[in-house]
């Protein structure tokens, strides 16, 4: 571990730093695209019903990448990861911008920063390092050829975190989904990033006055820079 807990912030990727979930726009833009796109029809509607039940929401996310990513070898499928990813991270729009800004505060700051996020590992960093976060640590879900070998998601984030050394409570926690409330509970100051009010209202049940929420908007396009932005600045 390179520095005391009480300077280690969390990140979240998909909808924090990157709209939409990145990992879900592979499957649908090329696992899926062409003659794949009729069984990735019918996968969705055989599993919506499943995955709507959050207990079976990782085994659904599971066939789901198994299926879509089947036929590819590891170098293959790691070269098309690495390819969208880098596409991704240029994409008009796609980079939250404010995300990105506040990323960059703790990283001048001082803070160990750390993007804990259920997207596959080669994906997300290739999208990190376009968008200027070379070095920012990243823990990821891993895939070994088509196989979903681990879903970082939920409790798991803790549990990976753990494998690095990495153990709570952490200063700051920012994330927009529930499923990472484990993350949050653990932070000295948890963020809600661009929630609703049914979620704000369930995070607050759970975290108290810690938690603070922070609506991001705005964009950031390609070799912009970014300009700091006051930490947790935006709150309301």
């Amino acid at each position: 571990m390179r520095g005391p807990a009480a300077n280690t912030v969390i990140f979240d990727f998909d909808g924090v730093l990157l709209r939409g979930d990145a990992f879900a726009l592979f499957l649908r833009r090329t696992a899926f695209a062409g003659a794949r796109l009729p069984l990735a029809v019918v996968l969705l509607v055989l599993l919506a019903p499943i995955a709507v039940i959050p207990a079976f929401r990782p085994w659904a996310a599971r066939w789901v990448s198994r299926i879509g990513l089947a036929g590819r070898d590891a170098d293959e499928l790691s070269t098309e990861l690495e390819r969208f990813g880098k596409d991704l991270g240029e994409e008009p729009g796609r980079v939250i911008g404010p995300g990105l800004r506040m990323i960059r505060t703790h990283l001048a700051a001082g803070d160990r920063v750390i993007v804990v996020t259920a997207c596959e590992h080669t994906l997300a960093r290739t999208v990190l390092d376009a968008i200027g976060l070379t070095g920012v640590e990243l823990v990821a879900s891993r895939i070994r050829g088509p196989r979903l070998i681990v879903h970082n998601h939920g409790a798991t984030k803790l549990a990976q975190l753990a494998d690095q050394g990495v153990t709570p409570p952490w200063r700051v926690a920012y994330s927009d989904s529930l499923s990472d409330l484990p993350i949050l509970r653990a932070a000295e100051q948890p963020v809600l990033v661009n929630a609703n009010a049914r979620q704000v209202a369930r995070a607050r049940r759970l975290l108290g006055d810690r938690l603070t929420t922070v609506t991001w908007t705005g964009g950031h396009g390609p070799g912009d820079p970014g300009t700091p932005h006051p930490t947790v600045g935006d709150a309301r």
